[in-house]
């Protein structure tokens, strides 16, 4: 019989004991603990049979990992490099092409704004009702085309640029503030439990803080040694 099925024989019992198990006086009660420093100990013989085999193969995969990171980082960086260097150029490019597009549509706006005078001038000028009416309604109708100007960014199948809006924390205190008011702001406040845990550990919940409630929570630990 193998190492591993005598362990797996010996896991068996203790698990259908335990389901078995009533504690309602004091000898069950010592029986339980007893038994319980049973369950430590084949615990203990399960982990110290597979921790060589574990260390092993950790210490396989860390070599493994390793060596790929002396190839993969290097890359990396290529990679960040590049990115950095097309998206740069990118950016200029937009800024390049929205300032050039302003400066057209004044034009454009300007040029719509003085063929609408030169027309609603004409307007004035003429003899009829009708002819006034007809010139001025000319005149309304002069509107500046949408002017475009190209990327000079060639579109690269495969390359995207992805614009994502995020959020910066810039006053905290006003933050909070704000949530007190605001269910869907106090959603996103994170309390600190560990924090507050250590708090609870080293004071014995002697502290008091609005909206914490410190208690004492009783769990139960064996050990195999007498």
């Amino acid at each position: 019989m193998s190492n591993e099925l005598a362990l797996r024989n010996e896991v068996s019992p203790v698990v259908k004991q335990a389901n078995e198990m009533t504690v309602t006086n004091a000898d069950q009660y010592a029986a339980g603990a007893d038994f319980l420093k049973s369950v430590k100990s084949v615990k203990d013989k399960v982990t110290a049979y597979f921790e060589p085999m574990k260390s092993k193969a950790h210490a396989t995969w860390k070599e493994i990992c390793d060596q790929e990171k002396t190839l993969l980082d290097p890359l990396r960086l290529a990679e960040e490099t590049a990115k950095r260097k097309l998206l740069s150029w990118k950016i200029e490019d937009d800024r390049r092409r929205a300032e050039e597009q302003r400066r057209l549509q004044a034009i454009a706006e300007e040029q719509a704004r003085k063929e609408r005078e030169r027309l609603e001038k004409q307007a004035e000028k003429l003899k009829t009702p009708e002819l006034r009416e007809e010139r001025m309604d000319q005149a309304a109708n002069i509107i500046a085309p949408v002017v475009e100007v190209q990327s000079a960014v060639p579109d690269i199948k495969g390359i995207s640029v992805r614009k994502t809006w995020k959020a910066q924390l810039t006053d905290k205190v006003e933050f909070v503030k704000a949530a007190v008011s605001d269910p869907t702001l106090m959603a996103m406040l994170i309390v600190d439990i560990s924090a507050l845990d250590k708090i609870a550990k080293a004071t014995k919940g002697g502290v008091n803080y609005p909206g914490v409630r410190f208690y004492e929570e009783a769990s139960m630990a064996s050990s195999t040694r007498l």
